[in-house]
């Protein structure tokens, strides 16, 4: 999937779209850089994430998501970090000012045994 960002107004149809694909194994998410985007994603924790019961999170194995302004993606990444058994792999590309948020991630307490590789986005 390639997205502008995870703005709140797109993250309810990610939630529709992942809810049709129980067997997913491999998830990219990117995004279109764009330097006039907003900090517009905000409102989804991984407490939301939680209460979606996504079913995808059982079975993917790779995942590689590029985290845009605002906290929704990462919210996101910390819910299959914490959550997906059979996860190996996890990429996630980052704007360089979200160290903080990288830190967040690095502290989670993982479901798996995955590699996780942090890029800069520059």
């Amino acid at each position: 999937m390639d997205i502008r960002s995870f703005s709140d107004e797109l993250v309810p149809a990610l939630v529709s779209l992942l809810r049709g694909m129980p067997n997913l194994c491999t998830l990219y998410i990117g995004y279109h850089s764009s330097r006039d985007t907003k900090s517009d994603a905000s409102r989804f924790d991984v407490e939301h994430w939680k209460l979606q019961h996504l079913e995808f999170i059982h079975q993917t194995e790779e995942v590689t998501i590029a985290l845009s302004s605002g906290s929704n993606g990462i919210e996101f990444a910390r819910y299959i970090l914490e959550n997906a058994e059979k996860l190996e792999q996890m990429t996630i590309i980052h704007l360089p000012e979200q160290s903080d948020a990288i830190q967040k991630l690095n502290d989670s307490k993982m479901m798996s045994k995955a590699t996780v590789i942090f890029k800069e986005d520059s």
